[in-house]
């Protein structure tokens, strides 16, 4: 049985799961339906990408005066603000991405900066595997609700944007109910002054050197990517609707996947499950722009979230196995959490950036560099590698 904390924890991560499949799919389609193209939503990120990091450090003081309860509640009312700002501006939305990516980047720095202590605090290191695996289950199951609740708003309120509105407005209440969960959580809290710049110094352990150079390893691919995939299966399905049905059956199979792959997982296998992964996620990328078709989108998304439980069942339990470490030793790590964000951030923003640059080049920039972005899960798994030969070297005990 998981200790409280961990309990609480599992349902805040499996509702922000469920209000993630609407916001990385039917977010991404609600801006798409008044941009000139796939291009522009890259603003959006943009904005996302820079406003982060700035929550983080706020989120980071406001922790050390108030409390890490606090400021994930406080985060959690940004993202109510962030879904009723897209339905009460409307179509305007699209006009002022700036505003809606500030508002939204702000509310993840806010939430991610305590609830990823909170998290590595909470779950005990015998039963990391389970929990990761366990919350991988619960997130596709949440996963699959948001879709398929989104879809049938969109099927059958009278308008299209009348469904997206209705789905807006429940998960900014879901998120009021995460935000009163959050204050009941017992955590522990530090004053100390925040020292950030010492963590970008070349050195320490390979414990964080693993998680500062795959954070941005794999930003890169996040930044580029992030909103991508979901409007590349919008184009192949050529309907918001079948599109949100491909979702459904994505967080379906989900489920299975991150159990299986859960239940499965040993530190021996997770190399191994990283590196398959990673070759599956190259796979799907190159089927969803090589083959634009409905089945042919189904059969990248299934492949894709293979690669998902694959690849994330193992970093996230060597992640937050680190940040667990640190905390035993140094008794505070919001400097490191803070450090890790930053260069996460600047690999999202370079990733974006290439993207958006990409467009004015050519017209096939989506289908040219969404392949080659994906890269980046391989390249992460051999920094994971690396990680891996230098702690069997004894080179540090992180």
């Amino acid at each position: 049985m998981f200790s409280r904390n961990a309990r609480v924890v599992l349902f805040l991560s499996t509702a922000l799961a469920f209000s993630n499949a609407v916001s990385t799919v039917f977010v991404n389609m609600y801006l798409y339906r008044w941009l000139d193209g796939l291009a522009a939503i890259t603003v959006f990120n943009l904005f996302q990408f820079a406003l982060i990091p700035v929550g983080f450090v706020a989120s980071a003081l406001l922790s050390r005066r108030a409390g890490k309860r606090v400021s994930i509640a406080l985060g959690l009312l940004l993202f109510v603000a962030f879904y009723g700002l897209l339905v009460v501006l409307g179509p305007r939305s699209a006009q002022l991405l700036y505003l809606i990516g500030t508002v939204n980047g702000l509310a993840n720095g806010f939430f991610w900066f305590p609830f990823n202590i909170v998290l590595a605090e909470a779950v005990d290191e015998g039963e990391r595997g389970r929990f990761f695996g366990i919350a991988g289950a619960l997130s596709s199951a949440a996963g699959a609700a948001g879709p398929l609740l989104a879809t049938a708003a969109i099927e059958l309120a009278p308008r299209p944007e009348t469904g997206y509105a209705l789905i807006f407005l429940l998960i900014a209440a879901v998120m009021a109910f995460m935000a009163a969960a959050a204050v009941s959580l017992r955590v522990s809290e530090v004053r100390a002054p925040i020292r950030i710049l010492r963590h970008f110094r070349p050195g320490g352990g390979p414990g964080w050197r693993f998680a500062m150079d795959a954070s941005f390893v794999y930003g890169v691919r996040d930044g580029a990517s992030w909103s991508i995939m979901s409007i590349l299966v919008l184009q192949a399905a050529k309907s918001d609707a079948v599109a949100g049905q491909l979702s459904i059956l994505f967080a379906v199979f989900g489920i299975g996947a991150n159990y299986v792959a859960g239940k499965t997982m040993t530190s021996r296998r997770s190399s191994a499950f990283w590196g398959w992964g990673s070759l599956a996620a190259v796979v799907s990328s190159i089927i969803l722009v090589a083959l634009p078709t409905a089945g042919w989108a189904a059969a990248s998304g299934l492949i894709w979230k293979l690669a998902e439980a694959l690849v994330f069942l193992p970093f996230n339990a060597a992640f937050f196995g680190i940040l667990a470490r640190y905390i035993e030793l140094e008794g505070d790590i919001a400097g490191r959490n803070i450090a890790v964000e930053i260069v996460l951030n600047l690999g999202r923003a370079l990733g974006a950036g290439v993207f958006l640059a990409l467009s004015f080049v050519t017209d096939d920039y989506a289908q040219i560099l969404y392949p080659a972005v994906t890269l980046t899960v391989p390249a992460s798994w051999l920094v994971y590698r690396r990680y891996l030969a230098r702690r069997a070297a004894g080179l540090n005990a992180v």
